[in-house]
């Protein structure tokens, strides 16, 4: 495979795709009116329960129409959000939370305490941090229809767990709706949040359309991150799903929408000098190749490091992201650079592939030319060149790949399965943690490794769950800073997920759009403004 390919093509690429994208344009609808804000979504969403998936349309789906007890503000501290007050026992132990005053579901029911009491018992069913919580939850209880309590065994950092943004947020439903077993799919889109949608008219594929909730009662305090006032200044948000990136391209340059979330790189280098649009880096990201734990080969470990040495972090970003300014290598299995992240606990390989090494240790797994089924989604750039590479990679010791092809959408639902391979499982899928979850080992839901609760894949390894406990336990930073460090080095053995590097979303916006976030994990629509409105 020849990883320059992209650069050698790109500028032949660029010129004849902006003359295409300006003919498409001119049959295309004009500007977006003042009052509707238009968004190319990541993806086709198909569920809208953010408890049932963690997938990153259904958790942008979410924000929109639920909120959460506490968010986070732009310092990484929890703030509270439908939450009024919280007082702390000094153990944390016993956490008492009131609610706000006058704060109302989309159909105008008062949200009380049973309500949410049932959404987070629902949520820490599923949650990697909801289930820290449950397993040393003494009991919730009611004092009034505003004020609750929640009593631990073990001391924990309640605000935090519930003010968590990514895997599957802690978000306040209904209790006739979170009543539903997590892994059923809610049926009724009755939200706490700033918008509301109609899940009854809608079907995967469509435009995704909100409206302001009239009921919802914003915070006064000033925004910050997810936290603080939460306004809905557009009357309207349209969400489209178009896997076509010329078409998509070409609505951003006609003025047919106003945000890209997930554009490809030859879209970003080509549209980052035009005066009509801004193309930030967007969100950062830990890039991994995630292994299937319950089926053979990679249920064994040997098969899991001979990933680790058919993988050269450059190489394969260079393929998957391109230009230099947008990725890193990375080995820490806490986000480098961050308070915990540190690449010196890494015990495996590094650097360029060593393919002697990578054979010797496949053939000792006990494979014995299976095939090995890996998830390719063709309309994620980022992912279908990670996945064609590890394809390839592993060819070239003599492996029987089967290279499935996919929409994101699709992969997102055939993951779920624990099946054989034979019979519709599967072995590798690639997958990103963002940069904010995986600073911490409460938050980084890839890294848990607690069995059959476990994210998608199901790695299990005490060791690894023994070492989370203990960050939570630690008392200050000098011992958290230990027991992570001691954590990423038995990631390193056992590979909950094999690194891949570090990078970063980029997202393209018009420049006359005001208060958007391109860097949050995930996308919240709430505060924007247009500048001529």
């Amino acid at each position: 495979m020849r990883y320059e390919s992209r650069a050698n093509v790109r500028a032949s690429v660029t010129w004849a795709s902006l003359l295409f994208c300006l003919i498409v344009g001119l049959h295309m609808a004009g500007p977006a009116a003042a009052d509707t804000l238009r968004v190319i979504a990541d993806g086709d969403m198909k569920t809208p329960d953010p408890i049932v998936t963690t997938s990153w349309d259904t958790q942008v789906h979410a924000y929109l129409i639920y909120d959460k007890l506490f968010e986070m503000d732009e310092n990484g501290s929890p703030q509270p959000a439908l939450a009024d007050a919280v007082e702390a026992s000094e153990d944390r132990r016993s956490f008492t939370i009131s609610l706000r005053s006058g704060v109302k579901f989309s159909d105008g029911s008062p949200i009380t305490t049973d309500d949410v009491i049932q959404s987070l018992m629902r949520w820490s069913s599923r949650d990697v941090t909801g289930q820290l919580l449950a397993a040393r939850l003494k009991g919730m209880t009611t004092i009034d229809e505003r004020t609750f309590r929640i009593e631990l065994n073990e001391p924990f950092d309640v605000p935090e767990a519930l003010a968590g943004i990514t895997g599957n947020p802690a978000f306040v439903m209904p209790k006739r709706v979170a009543t539903k077993a997590p892994t059923d799919p809610i049926t009724d889109s009755t939200g706490s949040g700033p918008y509301m949608f109609d899940l009854s008219n809608w079907k995967p594929g469509q435009t995704r359309e909100y409206s302001k909730n009239p009921f919802y009662v914003p915070r006064n305090d000033p925004p910050s991150y997810y936290s603080g006032r939460k306004e809905a200044t557009f009357d309207k948000i349209e969400i489209s799903y178009i896997p076509d990136a010329n078409t998509a391209m070409a609505g951003m340059l006609t003025g047919k929408f106003d945000i890209w979330s997930a554009p490809s790189m030859d879209n970003v280098l080509a549209l980052r000098d035009n005066p009509d649009l801004v193309v930030d880096r967007g969100t950062p990201a830990q890039g991994n190749i995630r292994p299937n734990y319950l089926v053979p080969p990679f249920n064994n470990v040997k098969a899991r490091q001979a990933l680790t040495y058919l993988i050269d972090q450059s190489e394969i970003n260079l393929l998957s992201v391109g230009d230099s300014q947008f990725w890193r290598t990375c080995y820490a299995y806490l986000k480098c650079g961050s308070k915990y992240g540190d690449d010196g606990a890494y015990m495996g390989h590094r650097g360029p592939a060593d393919y002697d090494k990578a054979r010797k240790l496949l053939q000792e797994s006990g494979y014995k030319g299976e095939p090995i089924v890996i998830l390719d989604p063709t309309d994620a750039a980022y992912d279908h060149a990670q996945m064609l590479y590890v394809a390839e990679q592993l060819r070239k010791i003599g492996a029987n790949v089967d290279v499935q092809s996919m929409d994101w959408s699709t992969l997102a639902s055939r993951r779920i399965s624990k099946k054989p391979t034979s019979e519709g499982g599967w072995n590798l899928f690639s997958s990103i943690m963002e940069g904010e979850a995986a600073t911490s080992p409460l938050r980084h839901l890839q890294l848990a490794s607690n069995c059959e609760n476990a994210w998608f894949g199901w790695p299990c390894d005490e060791k690894i769950e023994q070492l989370r406990a203990a960050f939570i336990k630690a008392n200050d930073d000098d011992q958290r800073w230990s027991v992570a460090f001691k954590l990423q080095e038995r990631a390193s053995e056992y590979l909950p997920f094999i690194l891949t590097g570090e990078s970063y979303y980029p997202r393209v916006y018009r420049s006359d759009i005001k208060g958007f976030n391109p860097a949050a994990p995930r996308l919240y629509f709430w505060n924007i403004t247009r500048k001529s409105k």
